[in-house]
């Protein structure tokens, strides 16, 4: 049996170990469901916003101030589409574009058909298309096992890997695609763009 005090020592030291969890899952916040978030690939920071629209104006650093109102309206308009690949149009939104990493690489669903939450990725520059991979998430954190539509863009192609750092099942994306498929639904835990 134990003693009163070994016991009362247990408690103590399980207690300050459960504070220490809590005090680091409110360090990182979770992104709300329904909400609209960036992710910057070359500093990995996320940021959400409350619309759609918003989280498009910023990554785009408000070069494109009039997406659709819901990511299932813009990922059928081509207008957008195109106004969301379109190079910046004068030399000041290039330098904005450089220096806030707006150009944007791609955009993940949450759900089929571009419903539920968005991730949109911002990088400092468009992707060559070279075959050669430009930029990559290693880590989808709060988009872990979440993703079930990919619009790719900024010349992108959208690689989705099933682990961490790239490891796991793969599957590339060149077009909007309402579905990634039975094998990447709900199991993508780092992306690349190529």
């Amino acid at each position: 049996m134990l003693s009163a005090r070994r016991t009362a020592i247990i408690v103590a030291s399980l207690s300050m170990a459960l504070a220490g969890t809590a005090a680091t899952a409110q360090a990182t916040p979770k992104a709300k469901a329904g909400s609209h978030c960036t992710a910057d690939l070359s500093t990995h920071k996320t940021r959400c916003y409350g619309s759609f629209r918003e989280v498009i104006a910023a990554a785009t650093g408000g070069r494109v101030t009039d997406a659709p109102a819901t990511p299932q309206q813009a990922a059928k308009d081509k207008k957008f589409l195109a106004e969301l690949n379109a190079p910046a149009n004068s030399a000041a939104q290039t330098r904005t574009a450089l220096a806030q990493n707006t150009v944007v690489g791609g955009i993940l669903y949450e759900d089929w058909n571009y419903g539920g939450s968005s991730l949109t990725l911002t990088i400092p520059s468009a992707c060559k298309d070279d075959g050669q991979w430009d930029w990559g998430y290693n880590n989808l954190d709060d988009w872990n096992d979440r993703v079930s539509s990919v619009i790719p863009a900024g010349n992108c192609y959208v690689a989705l890997y099933s682990d961490i750092y790239y490891n796991g099942t793969q599957q590339q994306y060149n077009t909007s695609t309402p579905y990634v498929g039975d094998a990447m639904n709900d199991r993508a835990s780092s992306v690349k763009l190529l």
